[in-house]
């Protein structure tokens, strides 16, 4: 009995073993992070600009992608080691009936460093735009984390006095890559949207008269919880008091007569001090005179940490005059309606 005992353990354990093998035909070694492509993307998912502005443009980047060192635990974007070609095209637009009639030129560059970019050097990225397709292509240098394409418009095109209810944008995608073998992907998964905004809508940049004592008490009253500057302001300190309702974000500055210098590419410049709150833009009502407006932002507090503000309420324009009714949420705290009066 043994002998044959001995057969059969033996036909079990070969057996086992085949049937190990034909499990793991089907197993596939995890890609380490080198081999996974170096990814090209929009940087953001889109801009936007008042109807009279003479330029818009977008930005390309790459992926994040696993910091060799190991000190950046979140992923550093690391550039090529080689350049490629970017094909690039208009997917869509709205507002004027040819490309052509809007956009007049285009041109690519990227920083080289903050007074520097690659136009300045007389560095050619290959920019090709046919304007009557919509569709072109440039070159992604190695040894670049992100370039720009520029596009010259004609300023007097959308530029009227009406507030248009119509939407007006362009919008790109990313259609292929040229790598020579290299392992360079695309992401266009994501498209990049310019919107022309309509300055006799809510967005623009209105100025508050800081010289009318209750519209100045009414923007303290509003702001001087999140800023201790501008709840220790008086107003023959300041210049100029200016809200900005942009794309995505709001910008509150005070502009004060007190004067610093600053460095400047040129050299030192004299210029006038300022109290700056910016906030991103989370509810807003276009093409419209009257509607919902809501920010957030962000303040540093005197022990580093970081406390988030809300600004919410409605808006209308009447007779030229941007009337905020706004309250402000900050630390646990809510002000009451508070009215701001401003003008262009």
């Amino acid at each position: 009995m043994k002998p044959f005992q001995l057969l059969i353990g033996a036909a079990l354990v070969l057996t086992m073993a085949g049937s190990c093998d034909k499990q793991n035909d089907d197993l596939v070694d995890p890609l380490s992070a080198e081999a996974f492509p170096q990814v090209i993307k929009f940087d953001d998912e889109g801009d936007g600009d008042l109807e009279d502005a003479d330029a818009f443009s977008f930005k390309l980047t790459l992926n994040d992608r696993v910091d060799p060192s190991g000190k950046e635990l979140g992923g550093i974007v690391l550039p090529l080691d080689q350049d490629v070609k970017v094909y690039f095209a208009v997917k869509e637009f709205e507002g004027f009936a040819r490309l052509a009639d809007y956009i007049k030129e285009a041109k690519a560059f990227y920083e080289i460093d903050d007074c520097t970019t690659s136009e300045d050097q007389g560095i050619d990225l290959d920019l090709q735009f046919d304007v009557s397709t919509g569709k072109g292509s440039v070159i992604f240098p190695k040894g670049v984390t992100e370039i720009e394409v520029e596009f010259a418009t004609d300023e007097d095109l959308l530029n009227d006095d009406v507030l248009n209810e119509d939407e007006r944008f362009i919008v790109f995608t990313l259609t292929s890559v040229e790598a020579a073998g290299r392992s360079v992907a695309i992401n266009n998964g994501v498209d990049f949207t310019y919107e022309v905004l309509d300055d006799e809508g809510v967005q623009g940049d209105w100025e508050l008269d800081h010289s009318d004592p209750a519209a100045f008490a009414a923007f303290k009253a509003l702001f001087s919880s999140i800023s201790e500057d501008i709840a220790g302001l008086e107003a023959d300190a300041v210049e100029k008091i200016e809200i900005s309702i942009e794309y995505n974000e709001v910008k509150v500055k005070v502009e004060l007569k007190e004067t610093e210098i600053i460095e400047e590419c040129d050299g030192p410049e004299e210029v006038n001090k300022e109290i700056e709150i910016e906030a991103d833009l989370e509810d807003l009502s276009l093409q419209s005179a009257d509607g919902d407006i809501e920010f957030v932002g962000e303040i540093e507090q005197t022990d580093g940490s970081i406390k988030e503000f809300t600004a919410k309420g409605s808006f209308e324009i009447v007779d030229g005059k941007l009337q905020l009714l706004l309250t402000l949420e900050y630390d646990d705290e809510e002000t009451d309606e508070i009215q701001l009066v401003l003008s262009k």
